[in-house]
């Protein structure tokens, strides 16, 4: 076998102002973790940039030890590697681990799926029917139309899910976004494409038949595997 092509990946470059001053009634922690998230999914902190914690804590407007553990749980999330001293990077895109993710979200969700399609409600699938919708609507913002992503495919799995699946599906699906983030932009062109891949679950989960979802959702993790794959090993340029 030949070597497979590195994985494009920016240059890694120091953080700039691309992180907002943290405020509300949520811990200080919480509210730091949330917006760095939220920066690393949004690109705003590239993979393989790096950082230091005090020019976080200054963009941020606190003080360190808060975005210290911030980052001890973004880093057990897989979103941010710690460096010895006072320096973090956000990690870096990789073939493998996406492969990893999706091997496990494929020997989890289908069977999850397959046992929820007989247990979702009217109301159930009313409501996936509302967030499908949702997803075609080229007006919210990407963190708002990934918000209805998740939803919608919670809504799939949640009858029968153990509170031991959802934490580990949770950890799963934001290591996952990364990934489905850079494939999946915000042009018009991307969310009807989003929009129309989703059709196929909304129309298994009303046949409330598990054969059905279990298969819709397993060819729906593949497509997305292997898309996130392809644009992985485009040369940088592209």
């Amino acid at each position: 076998m030949g070597t497979e092509p590195a994985a494009t990946q920016p240059a890694a470059s120091t953080a700039s102002p691309a992180l907002r001053p943290v405020g509300g009634p949520h811990s200080t922690v919480d509210r730091v973790a949330t917006e760095v998230r939220r920066a690393v999914l949004d690109g705003s902190l590239a993979p393989g940039s790096t950082f230091s914690i005090g020019e976080l804590a200054e963009q941020l407007g606190v003080s360190h030890i808060p975005v210290r553990e911030a980052l001890s749980r973004l880093d057990a999330q897989g979103l941010i590697v710690l460096r010895r001293g006072r320096s973090a990077m956000v990690a870096p895109l990789d073939r493998d681990e996406l492969r990893g993710i999706y091997r496990l979200r494929r020997r989890i969700e289908p069977d999850l799926a397959a046992r929820s399609a007989e247990l979702l409600t009217s109301e159930d699938v009313a409501k996936l029917g509302r967030l499908f919708a949702a997803i075609g609507d080229p007006g919210p913002d990407l963190d708002a139309l990934w918000d209805t992503h998740s939803a919608l495919h919670l809504l799939l799995l949640r009858p029968a899910a153990s509170r031991w699946d959802m934490r580990v599906l949770e950890q799963l699906w934001r290591a996952a976004e990364r990934y489905t983030r850079v494939v999946f932009d915000s042009s018009f062109e991307q969310r009807a494409e989003r929009h129309a891949a989703h059709q196929t679950l909304v129309t298994a989960a009303g046949t409330r038949s598990p054969t059905d979802l279990a298969r819709a959702l397993d060819e729906h993790l593949i497509a997305n595997e292997q898309a996130c794959l392809a644009r992985l090993t485009l040369p940088a340029s592209s």
